[in-house]
């Protein structure tokens, strides 16, 4: 029998915001903000919103975590609308999307000052009838993300179970280091509203300020698995590095609750080493909020039991006929939604608590038993060179005859024969995946779950791409032509062919192409700085010579079938003409500007001393040289075409103020800069002995290009193919700034600051150890 709903006792208020209303009027509910002074900003942004009518239309709140979002999302319920929280990089294409599904609405810009004009950008939407509520998207996890719409009367539904079965109270300090525009954080907020918590929404990536909210005295903390083994790796490496009688780094912390995602044996360890509270479990979904949670000591996968208001059953898969302890699907209903919902888990009745097995159409079945993916990916993740894993199940013709695929991001020296072994060692036999597949990345989701696998298909983009190399080899031409330096200047048409010899005719047509085509322009001079021709005639030379080499199609349908160990690339002999032609593009006026810029950001004092690595001739350390004749440091060059160093630095090796080679120095160095290098997996990617390099105190610059994550508008960004220069001739560790920063957090560092340059893919990053 079903386990039935137990019905909470009444006395709900009847919005949140009136939930706020009952709170003692100097409760700080937010930083800076009293319980009354969040009420009256909700009502004073409900108020203003009134004159555009948003009643039971869908408005996009696209803020950071912080107060401010508090306040518009419950503006926004009182004002009668149905807020629509997305993430602050949702790009405009997905919000169109999503605004799409509702029906139409608009977006909310906030007061640009206090007391500022409100705006609701965009066409009205269509409002709906289904009265006041929010609007979330799904995780993406087994799919694009599709709209859901809940009540506000099940949202304090949900607060009632994080007060009732959690244990949430007024005395508590919140932390919430996940997106609020998530539904798992959303529904602790609601809790907090109720109960009068302490809420302290931080940003997502700023592990540090998380850190230092739990020293100050965090009680509760609301993690996802991603976040949980970020923040339990940080506070180990901060703890070997402080030593003992160092100061207990969460004080006050008694509740550390893990949700949207499995907790295993590894990870509860860790997190209950860094800070000495083990990892509480929590389960739920978009559709109806937390419904099971489990205290800290659970066994690994486990997530809990039903909160109160919460009926569970397990359905069997064949018969559909309910299963005391399964395997079945699971069903749910809640108080506020008394119809059984199917969440698509598959899940098993384990001492009183469930054990999900992971979804219904990706948990196998291996003769008559059936195997828990996330059991198998715990293991895995265990291997010391496994940074992250997924296991499916491939589907065969008959019951019982699937096959397993472990897809894992690995580190370089870690192949298939040591995972399917490491995976003997550990696993029953039926447990062992059949098939490794080595990935550089798996996706996620805004809170670190595993996205659905991509699918990947021809777009009308691919016709247009068979026809571009017609511009690529159109400047090519050009550039031969030597009509670069005139078109920089800008020329008429008589005077370039007149200076070229060409016939004005063929000419003509060829540059009116260009100008079509976005090459050369012929309208009024562009503001901005003028084209450095020197530099781009550089590049030209570098590409043309790359685009029948290296980056070639041959090149690339190679290194497709030998994988990036075993790439042409690494076979052929050394080749000056392309060293001389790749420093060339690379060591231009672009690059000397960034390095200049770059030690602004560093600020060497007299006497530094700098560790450079870099797949260049040294610029860094050469500048910090000829500016100070006391300063010391030590050069990695990496990669086949990092070419000779500048006499500087050459007479400073030759004197002993600076070592060079793969042995980088320990704990000495006031910076260490990794310059056109972080990619590459035997030189500047590997961020832990980087940061060991440097003293207390001390900074890592990295300068380098990454890959774009799109534009607003949902276009490819300009930069995308410098993932085949990678892949042929290059490295692909971390391939955007926001891998980078992952990179650095999970090895114990901050980020600084992070410096992009208009119309490039170069970044200048900057880091230090984590306080």
């Amino acid at each position: 029998m079903p386990e039935d709903c137990v019905r909470a006792p009444g006395g709900l208020p009847d919005t949140l915001l009136d939930a706020v209303g009952r709170l003692a009027p100097d409760t700080g509910i937010l930083p800076g903000r009293t319980a009354a002074e969040l009420s009256a900003e909700a009502h004073r942004i409900a108020d203003a919103l009134k004159d555009q009518r948003p009643e039971g239309e869908a408005v996009v709140l696209r803020l950071p975590n912080g107060p401010d979002w508090v306040a518009h999302f419950l503006g926004l319920l009182a004002a009668g609308a149905r807020p629509l929280p997305v993430a602050p990089d949702t790009p405009d294409a997905e919000v169109r999307r999503l605004l799409g599904q509702a029906g139409g609405g608009r977006i909310l810009t906030p007061a640009a000052r206090p007391g500022g004009p409100l705006l609701l950008d965009g066409t009205p939407g269509t409002p709906a009838s289904d009265g006041p509520g929010v609007l979330l998207p799904t995780s993406g996890s087994t799919g694009a993300p599709q709209l859901v719409w809940r009540p506000e009367a099940g949202w304090l539904s949900e607060a009632r179970r994080y007060r009732d079965g959690v244990g949430l109270t007024t005395d508590d300090v919140l932390l919430l280091p996940i997106p609020l525009s998530h539904a798992y954080a959303l529904g602790w907020l609601c809790g907090a509203l109720l109960t009068g918590a302490a809420i302290r929404p931080v940003p997502p990536t700023a592990l540090g300020e998380a850190a230092r909210e739990l020293a100050a005295g965090a009680t509760v903390i609301a993690l996802v698995p991603t976040t949980a083994r970020l923040l339990a790796t940080r506070q180990r490496l901060r703890a070997r590095r402080a030593g003992p009688g160092a100061a207990p780094p969460a004080p006050r912390l008694r509740i550390a609750m893990a949700g949207s995602g499995p907790v295993d044996g590894p990870l509860d360890a860790l997190f209950g080493e860094a800070y000495g509270v083990g990892l509480a479990r929590n389960y739920g979904s978009t559709e109806l909020g937390a419904v099971l949670s489990g205290p800290a000591g659970l066994p690994p996968l486990c997530a809990g039991s039903p909160l109160p208001g919460v009926g569970i059953r397990l359905l069997d898969r064949t018969t559909h006929a309910e299963t005391a302890d399964g395997p079945g699907i699971l069903q749910i209903r809640t108080d506020a939604l008394p119809d059984w919902h199917d969440t698509g888990d598959l899940a098993v009745r384990e001492h009183g608590h469930l054990r999900v097995l992971g979804r219904e159409g990706a948990a196998v079945r291996r003769g008559a038993r059936w195997v828990a993916p996330l059991e198998i990916e715990s293991v895995l993740r265990a291997h010391a060179g496994v940074r992250d894993v997924r296991v499916t199940a491939r589907h065969r013709s008959h019951d019982g005859e699937d096959g397993l695929v472990a897809e894992v991001v690995a580190d370089d020296g870690t192949g298939t024969d040591e995972l399917r072994a490491h995976a003997a060692r550990h696993l029953a036999p039926h447990k062992v995946p059949d098939t490794f597949v080595l990935r550089t990345a798996l996706p996620k989701t805004a809170v670190g779950k595993a996205a659905a696998p991509a699918r990947y298909r021809l777009t009308p983009r691919a016709l247009r791409a068979a026809r571009a190399y017609k511009a690529s080899e159109l400047l090519f031409a050009l550039h031969d032509l030597g009509a670069l330096t005139a078109l920089a200047e800008g020329a008429e048409l008589a005077d370039i062919s007149a200076e070229i010899g060409c016939d004005t005719r063929a000419l003509e047509l060829l540059l009116d192409t260009a100008a079509a085509l976005g090459l050369v322009s012929t309208g009024p001079e562009p503001g901005g700085p003028p084209v450095a021709v020197d530099e781009l005639a550089a590049f030209v030379e570098l590409e043309k010579r790359l685009s029948r080499d290296l980056v070639s199609r041959e090149a690339l349908a190679a290194v497709a079938r030998t994988g990036v160990r075993h790439r042409p690339f690494e076979q052929r002999s050394h080749d000056a003409e392309l060293v001389r032609l790749y420093q060339g593009a690379m060591g231009g006026p672009s690059a000397r500007a960034r390095c200049a810029l770059g030690l602004r950001l560093l600020r060497p004092r007299p006497g530094t001393r700098l560790v450079e690595i870099t797949a260049g001739p040294g610029r860094y350390l050469e500048r910090v040289l000829a500016a100070d004749p006391t300063a010391t440091g030590h050069l990695w060059q990496t990669g086949r075409l990092a070419g000779p160093v500048g006499e500087p630095v050459r007479a400073a090796v030759a004197a002993g103020r600076i070592t060079t080679g793969p042995e980088l120095p320990s704990g000495d160095a006031d910076a260490c800069v990794v310059a056109n290098s972080i990619h590459d997996p035997t030189g500047g990617a590997r961020l832990a002995p980087l940061l060991r390099t440097l003293k207390p105190g001390g900074r890592l610059l990295v300068d380098d290009l990454f890959l774009p994550s799109g534009t607003p508008d949902g276009e490819p960004g300009d930069g995308a193919e410098l993932a085949l220069d990678w892949l042929t001739h290059g490295g692909t560790h971390w391939p955007t700034l926001a891998a980078l920063t992952a990179g650095l957090t999970e090895a114990g560092a901050d980020l600084v600051r992070d410096l992009p340059f208009e119309g490039s893919p170069c970044h200048l990053v900057l880091a230090k150890e984590a306080d």
